[in-house]
């Protein structure tokens, strides 16, 4: 039994990608040789809105009117384990994720870096301008160098970052380990391998990336969104650089956390955490980014955990959603399991299939997937779609006796018309234009 639980999330991590370059990585082989490594485990939707939900409350992301910020009847895991006596702390600088969207609720201590610098800011600052420097401030007096950066923000094209950096992620986390109380629960989010991509020049430069500059970066990424047919092969690949290379910077920050846990002696108390909200797709289906679909490219992520109980080890190589995260944390602090999560901890019984949804207004979609059979219910489209896992070959569900398909039908049917989506609630109107921008920029708008 452990007394602490730190949660390390790095978005856009390809499970296959991740595979493929752990031999170079530091910090993933050194959880994989003390912790479990699950090899099928599977977010509950394939972009950042649809897959927190599962991992921060325990629910799937269209229950409890769907999409958008969090209703305040959902079960939160921070409000859970701070009721019982745990140190609360989240450090992330995704906008979906900020406390316009109702994420913070249930932290003491949280820090979504949601400030009108960013972006231009954060190329002088990694930290973003923070007035509590008193040059800065005397500055700030004379010449209103904040609204200058602000003005600057707006107009400035070729944005590479508009996130804080791994290395503030870091920083401020361990600060707060070093400083808090246990029991804890901790909540590391790292946006550095989504894109736009533009890691350190050490790490561009390992992967013969370091002539691309900013400018570049940003406009291969409006391309990769809008128009990819305009980019050349060279840029794909060049783009898939910058991915890996990302990877092998964030790798260290995590390393990093590793050590500080270690140093202060936490680290054999602790359970860790490492997974990824989604994955990308590059080309693959024809497709770019993050469409709303339920391909393994995009909810097959990484998962390793340090320290889990002796049971969670059966559930290795079984099919694990990020749904059961909150029930592990429970399991593994010795706490009662809430009712009102909705997922199970890996080890309490095997899994038939996977759930994982989204919604594009109003208009569902839900995937189900199992060992040999993934089911698209798609509203989107107006389609049912039925596939072959292994060689992805749609597949009329009509001419399959597989009993098996015909459940996958019957979860997705029946997940379909359990909830109903509250396409109303909006924040919109009370989004900062700091907000709204670096949502475009990170190719949500």
């Amino acid at each position: 039994m452990v007394e602490n639980v730190l949660l390390v999330t790095i978005d856009s991590l390809r499970y296959d990608t991740w595979q493929t370059m752990k031999p170079s990585l530091s910090a993933a082989p050194r959880l994989e040789s003390r912790g479990i490594d699950f090899s099928r485990a599977f977010a509950t939707g394939p972009g950042t809105t649809t897959s927190f939900p599962g991992m921060l409350t325990g629910t799937l992301p269209l229950s409890y009117g769907g999409l958008g910020p969090l209703d305040d009847a959902r079960p939160r895991v921070a409000v859970e384990l701070g009721d019982r006596g745990l140190a609360t702390g989240g450090f992330h600088s995704n906008p979906f994720l900020s406390s316009h969207f109702h994420y913070d609720v249930g932290f003491e201590a949280f820090e979504d870096y949601q400030n009108p610098l960013m972006g231009v800011a954060t190329k002088i600052f990694p930290r973003g301008i923070e007035i509590n420097n008193p040059k800065i401030q005397r500055l700030d007096d004379l010449v209103n160098f904040t609204g200058l950066l602000k003005s600057g923000y707006r107009a400035v094209s070729g944005k590479s970052r508009p996130y804080v950096s791994a290395e503030v992620i870091t920083d401020d986390t361990i600060a707060w380990l070093s400083e808090t109380r246990t029991p804890f629960f901790g909540w590391a989010h790292y946006m550095d391998v989504h894109h736009p991509c533009f890691p350190p020049r050490a790490d561009r430069a390992a992967f013969g990336v370091e002539h691309v500059d900013n400018a570049t970066v940003s406009e291969w990424y409006s391309s990769l969104i809008r128009n990819p047919d305009a980019l050349s092969e060279d840029d794909i690949d060049d783009m898939l650089a910058l991915y890996r290379a990302a990877i092998r910077y964030v790798d260290r920050q995590v390393e990093r956390l590793l050590d500080a846990l270690e140093r202060n002696g936490l680290l054999e108390d602790t359970l860790v955490v490492l997974t990824s909200d989604h994955g990308e797709l590059f080309g693959e289906y024809g497709k770019y980014g993050k469409p709303e679909r339920m391909y393994d490219e995009l909810l097959h992520v990484p998962l390793v955990v340090l320290n889990a109980p002796e049971s969670v080890a059966d559930a290795a190589d079984e099919l694990v959603s990020l749904l059961d995260l909150p029930p592990l944390f429970h399991e593994a602090l010795g706490l009662d399991v809430p009712e009102s999560y909705e997922g199970r901890a890996p080890g309490v019984g095997s899994r038939a299939y996977v759930v994982a949804e989204h919604e594009v207004g109003g208009n569902p979609i839900v995937g189900v997937r199992s060992d040999d059979w993934l089911y698209e219910a798609d509203e989107i489209a107006g389609e049912r779609r039925l596939f072959e896992v292994d060689s992805m070959r749609r597949v009329d569900p009509s001419s399959v006796t597989d009993r098996a398909v015909a459940r996958l039908e019957d979860a997705a049917e029946a997940r379909l018309r359990s909830h109903k989506l509250d396409v109303g609630e909006s924040v919109d109107e009370e989004l900062t234009a700091d907000v709204e921008a670096r949502l475009e920029d990170l190719g949500y708008r």
